[in-house]
C-alpha cells in the first residue's frame, strides 16, 4: 500500500480462457511474472511468450500487450514492477 518503495509486488490470477489487455502505464517500468500455476500466454509487441508453473519472464512494461490463460485451470502469478504504478 505504500508507494515509497522501488518496486511493488502482487499476486494475481485469470480464470481459464480470460485475458488482461494491458492499459498504458504514464512511466517507463521493469516488470517480471513469475507463474505459480496453470499455463499464461505473455503477448510482448507482436510476439508471444507460453509460460507454465515455475516459469518467469521478464520485461519493459511498455512492451506488454496482453495476458492470456490457457483454457484448462486457471493462472496464478507473483508480478513485480519497478517503479511502482498502481
Amino acid at each position: 500500500p505504500d508507494h515509497a518503495g522501488s518496486l511493488e509486488s502482487m499476486m494475481r490470477s485469470l480464470k481459464p480462457g480470460g485475458e488482461v489487455i494491458a492499459r498504458p502505464l504514464s512511466v517507463t517500468t521493469e516488470q517480471m511474472i513469475f507463474l505459480l500455476e496453470g499455463t499464461l500466454t505473455v503477448t510482448l509487441n507482436s510476439r508471444e511468450h507460453i509460460l507454465n508453473a515455475g516459469d518467469s519472464i521478464y520485461f519493459n512494461g511498455d512492451e506488454l500487450v496482453k495476458l492470456t490463460c490457457g483454457n484448462e485451470s486457471q493462472a496464478r502469478w507473483i508480478s513485480v514492477i519497478t517503479p511502482p504504478v498502481f
